[in-house]
């Protein structure tokens, strides 16, 4: 069995396009334990000027205010968390162009040398190999790739990126878009992305990290 974390970048819950289709996913997911982190609930620490220069002093022995310590060391559980999982879920809506301010927040905070990367021979190693990632992105632009729009997308290129830079390799997308306009081309938009679930569904294999 893996367990999985679902982090859930949307804060509209239940009214969610992609957490409808996140839904489904999880639901075919039978004999997987499936956690949720929905980010718009989560206690993040602050990542401040404070927190920054209290890494630093902490690396090097320095010492640091009783507060920023206290940070650190949850910042250290939550990487400690996102790591102990055989791969994550993430449903995560277009903002901007890019993606919503509390999963970049969630992003800088695990995203630390030592914890969710190292660096070896001037060569960065992520610590999250052997792991698979599948991301449900929506948006009211249609930037699925290939399209005339798919200059747009600081969305799933920055994940992919993100995810690549912390060792993920096995990375699987579902695309729910456009989410706005007329009623029959968000339906169409869902029932692809139904489709698109169910066909990953048919191939997927998640094995548990031994």
């Amino acid at each position: 069995m893996a367990r999985l974390l679902h982090v859930d970048a949307s804060p509209r819950r239940g009214r969610s396009r992609s957490n409808m289709v996140a839904d489904r996913l999880i639901a075919g997911l039978d004999g997987h334990e499936v956690e949720q982190l929905a980010l718009f609930d989560a206690d993040l620490p602050a990542f401040d000027g404070a927190a920054i220069e209290g890494r630093y002093a902490l690396i090097e022995g320095r010492p640091v205010d009783e507060a920023v310590r206290a940070d650190w060391t949850a910042i250290g559980r939550m990487v400690d968390h996102f790591l102990s999982f055989d791969g994550w879920i993430m449903t995560v809506p277009m903002w901007n162009f890019g993606i919503p301010y509390r999963l970049k927040h969630y992003i800088d905070l695990i995203t630390q040398p030592g914890l969710a990367f190292r660096v070896v021979d001037g060569q960065g190693e992520g610590l999250a190999a052997g792991r698979r990632a599948i991301l449900v992105t929506s948006g009211a632009l249609d930037i699925r790739p290939g399209g005339p729009m798919a200059a747009y997308d600081f969305q799933l290129a920055y994940l992919e990126a993100w995810l690549g830079f912390i060792g993920v390799t096995e990375i699987d997308a579902i695309h729910v878009r456009p989410t706005y306009g007329d009623e029959a081309s968000v339906a169409a938009a869902m029932d692809r992305a139904y489709a698109d679930v169910d066909a990953l569904l048919s191939a997927l294999s998640l094995p548990a990290r031994v």
